[in-house]
């Protein structure tokens, strides 16, 4: 009988064989092999060492195996949707296609406080806008237990996904809105928003696993920023005036730094990987919203 090791070489060389991308949590084939191989034999990555490596693989654990890397290498469905579960951080979210595998960089950012970019003690209200399956404001709320976290999402399947993800990790709301349309002015401490926006260019590049997301949480137009110049002028009208803004736009950073020259983005620097997450103090905000006119964020 093979023992974990053999199982988990065999389920590396597999997914090198397959050519599958990495890029939904996970960054090597040995990652996704443990991942796998773990999931299988219903264990969890949390709780099970390297002492395992040397016992025999289940039998029935077998054939789990090899439907799950049928769906991985032959379908390409990203790791997350095969297994049905992502963790991000410390949280272990349901994951299917009807929200993007959560993955974003942001939750380096919530976990460490928000530090150094909210100059608050302590935020009172916190909104995840385009929450998707949650995972975000659900940190959020693991950090700030006594924050009001809302979360937000047009989609209706995304809701119905975070409502489930809600029953782990709870928060204090869940609305359906458009964007940031349903907050009053001067009501939020902080936005956390990973909006769609892959640009035309990289939406006709992706590998195949992203096709598998909803393209709803993935299109952003030519540049990318269809959404994200809405979200900029109404985080500029409901943020307090300590407030912040958290905005991902991965590859459309360059887009973003050149969409106005009165609008100014913090890139952050992203210790666990990542790019893309820009920092907008609520005052900046303010000062730049007073300064152009919506028409896609031109000056006046």
């Amino acid at each position: 009988m093979p023992t974990f090791r053999e199982i988990l070489l065999q389920t590396e060389t597999a997914l090198l064989k397959a050519d599958v991308f990495f890029g939904h949590g996970y960054e090597s084939a040995h990652d996704e092999a443990v991942a796998l191989v773990l999931a299988a034999a219903r264990l969890s990555p949390f709780n099970t060492g390297t002492e395992v490596l040397e016992r025999a693989f289940p039998d029935d654990a077998s054939a789990t195996l090899g439907v799950l890397l049928k769906q991985r290498c032959g379908d390409r469905l990203p790791l997350a949707y095969v297994t049905g579960e992502a963790y991000l951080g410390p949280l272990c979210f349901k994951a299917d296609s009807r929200a993007l595998v959560p993955r974003s960089p942001i939750a380096e950012i919530i976990l460490n406080g928000f530090a150094p970019w909210f100059q608050d003690e302590q935020p009172a209200v916190i909104v995840d806008v385009c929450c998707g399956g949650g995972s975000l404001g659900m940190l959020a709320k693991l950090v700030f237990p006594n924050a009001t976290v809302v979360l937000s999402d047009l989609d209706d399947a995304a809701l119905a996904l975070t409502q489930e993800n809600s029953q782990r990790h709870p928060v204090d709301g869940i609305v359906k809105g458009d964007l940031l349309a349903w907050c009053a002015d001067d009501s939020v401490d902080i936005v956390i928003a990973n909006p769609p926006y892959v640009d035309a260019h990289d939406m006709a590049d992706l590998p195949p696993e992203y096709r598998h997301e909803p393209g709803l949480a993935l299109v952003g137009g030519d540049d990318g920023l269809d959404l994200v110049r809405v979200l900029l002028h109404d985080a500029a009208r409901l943020l307090r005036s300590t407030g912040l803004l958290l905005l991902e736009v991965g590859n459309s950073q360059d887009a973003l730094d050149e969409l106005d020259p009165c609008l100014h983005p913090t890139w952050v620097d992203l210790e666990q990987g990542g790019h893309g997450v820009a920092a907008f103090m609520a005052q900046d905000l303010a000062q730049w919203a007073g300064k152009t006119s919506f028409n896609g964020g031109e000056s006046k």
